[in-house]
């Protein structure tokens, strides 16, 4: 093997495992390839942020950890961010970006639970068809801790007065 056919294997190699030799770091890591799918179940991950992963491209000075999930047009989903660590040492922010790395929702606090709480959660529509980047990061400024990101078709409301399955 020549030396430049070991220098391109060399490089073939290092791009194919994501690798990055002239940019620096990447701004934000994908927690692998895999891109989750919403099924009845839902998604469910057990994560922790930590000082080793990568800063997040909007909230610059907060770590992040990027998530694809596929989502379905018009169905709305319910993305909750909930820490298990005192809210002094990490409280939760969540985001939702398209393929293209553009924001299409956020949230710090859910406003909504019974009871005050720093977990954060985003009921999306879904524009289109799509693998969505669902971002878990934080708050406030290098905070780190474990957390629990749970994603699930939310039901819709039932009408009322009315029984479809009867046709009344």
């Amino acid at each position: 093997m020549t030396n430049r056919n070991w220098l391109l294997g060399l490089v073939a190699v290092v791009a194919g495992a994501g690798a990055l030799l002239l940019g620096g770091a990447p701004s934000q890591a994908f927690q692998g390839d895999k891109v989750h799918e919403v099924g009845k179940g839902g998604v469910k991950v057990e994560g922790k942020l930590t000082a080793n992963d990568p800063r997040d491209a909007v909230r610059t000075n907060s770590y992040a950890k990027v998530y694809l999930v596929k989502l379905q047009k018009d169905k709305v989903y319910t993305i909750r961010l909930n820490s298990t660590a005192d809210p002094k040492v990490y409280d939760p922010f969540l985001r939702v970006e398209d393929e293209k790395k553009k924001e299409l929702a956020f949230n710090d606090d859910d406003l909504d639970a019974p009871a005050k709480t720093y977990n954060a959660r985003i009921d999306f529509k879904a524009p289109a068809d799509a693998t969505y980047r669902v971002i878990a990061t934080s708050f406030d400024t290098n905070q780190v801790g474990d957390f629990i990101l749970m994603i699930n078709e939310k039901e819709k409301a039932k009408e009322k007065g009315k029984d479809k399955d009867k046709g009344k």
